[in-house]
């Protein structure tokens, strides 16, 4: 092998600059959050690439080791920063034994207000490790934090990493190249811990659906390796059918019918087959009619909101997609993202444990009768020469179908 900087070698065998720092990142993360066990001085001579792409580890002299919850911890520290949760941070910090029990947290607290938000305010894909690394330890000296070693350990390696990390392509970013892990992580894990994680990431205190920061995550998650969509939606399903998730619940139920009343009856048709089937309890049918309302959706352009695809007559009739509908589509196109490669009959449990809910039975119900109230206010008015129904303080244009027939 030879050293990942050896910018001769790296074109020799026509290596991806981009892709070695991604495996590099990659392996790094999954042995400090997964197996806990990492080498923890991975710098430019502690690395070879070998001329098939794979990288090669040397010197294992420095090694450490974090605990579940420890690592755990690291995740929920990831997720606070994220939602600018202070008061939460500093809890975690006195759980993780940073700060000694009793500590008054509300000086920490404002200490990490003031320090962090230039920091962050670009984009979470976009930060630099080192800089939070820096506001966090000014806090830290400040403040009696008393680091364990294994933190030291995790700081210094994700430091040394993004240090390695720009020589091979300036432009890379540690916290750009580990988020798709963090959020596939978040979102995929059983434990509790990470399940909390993903609440306080995607929902408010009140049980409301973030949306901008569930799509966000579901697209950064679809760049991670190993990462499963169908475990996802099973981590939603179970939120969804829990005492916390009838918010949830009403708010999927109004965006389902919005969107297949503004698409037009070939997305009503699909919500009506796939309701029945659930309260039938036909897993196959309710999976394969969802399916189809996904593929519909997201054929939406997203800057037009148009249906691709389609003829030239369908694109100048087809109604405006409002942008909460827009945000739908592109939600359920993420929880397909996989597409093909996806086995249908992963999500047959999930259809299953849906079917099975009372709520969502009279869920489903419910949508199957507002869809059905809609088309016929609007068959009946546009039969006798009147305007489109207004529908929750907004009116709703003609559909493909109703433009043919009138």
């Amino acid at each position: 092998g030879f050293r990942l900087t050896d910018s001769a070698s790296l074109e020799r065998y026509n290596l991806d600059r981009t892709k070695l720092v991604d495996t590099l990142v990659q392996c790094s993360l999954r042995q400090i959050l997964e197996n806990g066990f990492f080498h923890a001085d991975p710098h430019a001579g502690n690395l070879l690439a070998c001329e098939d792409g794979r990288l090669c580890y040397l010197d294992f002299g420095m090694m450490s080791y974090a605990a579940a919850s420890q690592r755990n911890g690291f995740l929920l520290a990831v997720v606070h920063i994220v939602n600018r949760d202070w008061a939460e941070l500093a809890r975690l910090y006195v759980k993780l034994g940073f700060i000694p029990e009793g500590t008054d947290l509300r000086p920490i607290e404002l200490a990490l207000e003031d320090a962090l938000p230039d920091v962050l305010s670009a984009d979470i894909t976009e930060l630099n490790f080192k800089n939070v690394v820096n506001k966090l330890g000014d806090i830290m000296y400040t403040f009696p934090f008393s680091l364990p070693p294994f933190y030291i350990a995790i700081i210094r390696c994700l430091g040394v990493l993004e240090g390695l990390a720009i020589q091979v392509d300036p432009t890379s970013r540690i916290i750009s190249e580990a988020y798709p892990y963090v959020a596939s992580r978040v979102l995929t894990d059983e434990q509790d811990e990470l399940q909390e994680a993903f609440r306080r990431l995607a929902f408010t205190s009140e049980g409301s659906v973030r949306w901008d920061r569930l799509e966000s995550l579901l697209e950064e998650a679809k760049g991670s390796s190993g990462y499963d969509v169908s475990e996802a939606l099973d981590q939603l399903t179970n939120y969804l059918i829990s005492d916390d998730g009838e918010q949830l619940l009403a708010d999927l139920s109004t965006q389902i019918v919005e969107a297949a009343d503004s698409l037009g009856t070939e997305s009503v048709g699909y919500v009506a087959e796939a309701s029945r089937a659930l309260a039938i309890n036909d897993e196959v049918a309710a999976v394969r009619a969802f399916r189809s309302l996904q593929e519909i959706l997201a054929r939406q352009d997203e800057e037009g909101g148009i249906q691709k695809g389609v003829t030239e007559n369908l694109q100048q009739v087809l109604p405006e997609a409002t942008p909460s509908m827009k945000r739908f589509g592109r939600i359920l196109s993420l929880l397909g993202a996989q597409g093909g490669q996806t086995d249908p009959a992963k999500f047959v449990p999930i259809i299953r444990k849906l079917a099975q809910e009372q709520r969502v039975q009279r869920a489903t119900s419910e949508i199957i009768a507002r869809l059905g109230e809609r088309a016929l206010s609007r068959s009946l008015r546009s039969a006798f020469g009147l305007p489109p129904p207004v529908f929750n303080g907004a009116r709703v244009g003609t559909t493909v179908t109703e433009d043919r027939n009138s």
